[in-house]
């Protein structure tokens, strides 16, 4: 992977959210495979006039279900054919009844084939531009747990607009309950009316639009990642940076890792899973 390799994970994350649109260009060009598949589907995205034409054309399906991060869908043609032949916004299409964000943006972007979705130099750039994306974060979770959803995050958490929608999208949704403070495990076993009062209780959709916030919100995910997941099986210096992501120095080390990212109302995040969470969590309906 092309980028900052070697860097703590908060580092790396602020390096690569500060200018992503650099760092996953180098990446592609990097990748003989995606800049191939890339240069074909600039090259002959043009003459795909129908959903039948994409689906039956698997290195342009690449590229387009991996702009939507629906990779893993590539061979589910029968669903992939009624996202993009149905009224996305009709009731009961399918894009609607799956309630997941990822389908419904591909069934809104792909539904109209009168012009074609690529039929201008500009949709086809913005595929482009979403595939690069895409598959550079896919590679930094690789590198370091949790970057792949922090940096979607601050890509799109200004065009969250409700709950509902943020609940949609699991990637964005996992990243906002663990900024604002919930056990993610907890929040999982409340039901569905109990996270959407949670959510709305604890966080102010407005804050989305401020990239500070935002940033801090992706910050606290990571620092959480790396919590559940060791890093490597080498100490680091101590006093260094590295140390205070060590995962080998107990509750007290990581307690203070989490200190130094102490939100500006004076309190900080609780993100160490106890076996009271569940209750703990509960305890914000009281």
């Amino acid at each position: 992977m092309s980028g900052t390799s070697g860097l703590p994970p908060l580092q790396a994350y602020l390096s690569y959210s500060a200018n992503e649109a650099k760092y996953a260009n180098a990446d592609a060009q990097a990748n003989p495979q995606e800049t191939q598949l890339i240069n074909y589907f600039q090259a002959n995205a043009a003459s795909i006039t129908s959903p039948n034409q994409l689906l039956g054309n698997y290195k342009a399906l690449s590229v387009v279900l991996g702009a939507f991060r629906l990779s893993g869908s590539i061979n589910d043609t029968a669903l992939l054919r009624q996202l993009m032949t149905q009224d996305p916004s009709a009731k009961n299409s399918t894009a609607q009844r799956m309630a997941n964000a990822q389908y419904l943006s591909f069934a809104n972007a792909m539904s109209n084939w009168n012009p074609p979705p690529f039929s201008s130099p500009a949709g086809i750039k913005s595929i482009i531009t979403a595939y690069k994306n895409n598959q550079f974060e896919a590679n930094a979770e690789t590198q370091t747990p949790g970057l792949q959803n922090a940096l979607y995050f601050t890509r799109m958490a200004g065009s969250i607009t409700s709950v509902t929608q943020l609940q949609s999208d699991p990637s964005l949704l996992a990243v906002a309950v663990v900024g604002i403070g919930l056990p993610l495990t907890a929040y999982d076993n409340l039901s569905f009316t109990q996270q959407t009062t949670l959510l709305k209780q604890k966080l102010n959709l407005a804050d989305l639009q401020k990239p500070s916030y935002v940033q801090r919100l992706a910050e606290l995910y990571v620092a959480q990642k790396q919590l559940d997941t060791p890093l490597t099986p080498q100490a680091p210096a101590a006093g260094s940076l590295l140390s205070l992501f060590s995962p080998n120095t107990g509750q007290n080390a990581a307690n203070g890792m989490l200190s130094i990212l102490e939100s500006s109302s004076g309190t900080t995040s609780s993100l160490i899973g106890t076996s009271s969470a569940n209750s703990n969590i509960l305890s914000l309906f009281a």
